[in-house]
């Protein structure tokens, strides 16, 4: 936490040790923080559910991670306030491989992956009962 300067949310210094439930940030980051942040939560805390992102950097978007530990990890690109996108392009090349299947076989396989549906549920429901402002 001290070596990437994160903070709680209300906090002024570098937290010292990681809470459950807690929102931190950082002011400022390097670009790649979040992948490396990502990796060491996965390795540290393989029982974590987790989400992170790193936000917008001019017009590249930012980058979002979200780890389920039953479901494994999701990642895309987001906006500043950490709402995933997945690209259209990408969208197109993934349906393309098989365009004879019916779309609803593909949510309920390879879709469901690259939307993140079971992951990004989770952290949903997670966050909906614990919301940060009640």
């Amino acid at each position: 936490m001290r070596e990437h300067g994160l903070c709680g949310e209300y906090e002024r210094g570098p937290a010292e040790v990681l809470a459950l439930g807690q929102v931190y940030r950082a002011r400022e980051a390097v670009l790649g923080l979040c992948e490396e942040l990502s990796a060491r939560l996965e390795e540290d805390a393989p029982n974590a559910v987790f989400e992170l992102w790193q936000g917008p950097h001019w017009s590249a978007d930012g980058h979002y991670h979200a780890y389920v530990p039953k479901f494994g990890h999701f990642e895309a690109g987001c906006d500043a306030e950490g709402v995933p996108r997945v690209g259209v392009n990408d969208l197109i090349q993934r349906l393309s491989n098989d365009p004879g299947a019916p779309l609803g076989d593909w949510m309920a396989s390879e879709g469901a992956d690259v939307l993140g549906v079971a992951v990004l549920a989770v952290v949903g429901e997670y966050r909906a009962q614990h919301s940060f402002g009640s």
